[in-house]
C-alpha cells in the first residue's frame, strides 16, 4: 500500500528524492562525480561585476547561472567567462556543455559562440516569452 500526500519537510523530502534517483542514475550510467564550478569577474576593487555557475557531472558542463553587469557589457567578458568554463570542462573529461536562457536574456548570444539550440518553450517564465535550450560539443 502507498500513499499520495503533500510534503511539509520540503529538505526531508527532496533528500530522498535525490538519494533514490542518484542511485538509479547511477546504476545506470555510472556515478555523477559533480564538482561544482564559479567563475568571477571583479572590478579593480574586487567587488564581482559578473560570473558563471555551473557544474560539472557526469560528462557534461551545465551552465546554470551566467551574469555580467550592465557597466561591463559589451567587452567580451561573457565569451571569456564561457571560454575559461568550456576550457575547465575540457580538463575534466567533459564532451560537451548544455544551458537554458530565457528571450529576455540571451538567446543571441549563445549561437555566436557555437551553441546549437536544443528546443523552445513558449510561454516561460510568462505568456509571451520563451526559454531556449542549448548545447555544444567539445
Amino acid at each position: 500500500m502507498a500513499t499520495l500526500q503533500r510534503e511539509s519537510d520540503v529538505a526531508a523530502t527532496r533528500e530522498a528524492v535525490v538519494a533514490g534517483l542518484s542511485a538509479y542514475n547511477a546504476a545506470r550510467v555510472g556515478p555523477r562525480n559533480s564538482l561544482p564550478l564559479a567563475l568571477s569577474l571583479r572590478d579593480d576593487a574586487g567587488v564581482i561585476m559578473g560570473g558563471l555557475i555551473g557544474e560539472l557531472k557526469w560528462q557534461w558542463l551545465h551552465i546554470d547561472l551566467l551574469w555580467i553587469d550592465e557597466s561591463h557589457r559589451g567587452a567580451g567578458h561573457g565569451e571569456a567567462l564561457v571560454a575559461l568554463a568550456e576550457t575547465t570542462a575540457r580538463e575534466h573529461g567533459a564532451r560537451g556543455v548544455y544551458l537554458s536562457t530565457m528571450s529576455i536574456q540571451a538567446p543571441q548570444f549563445y549561437p555566436r559562440l557555437g551553441y546549437k539550440p536544443c528546443g523552445v518553450m513558449e510561454d516561460y517564465p510568462v505568456a509571451g516569452h520563451r526559454i531556449h535550450h542549448f548545447a555544444k560539443a567539445l
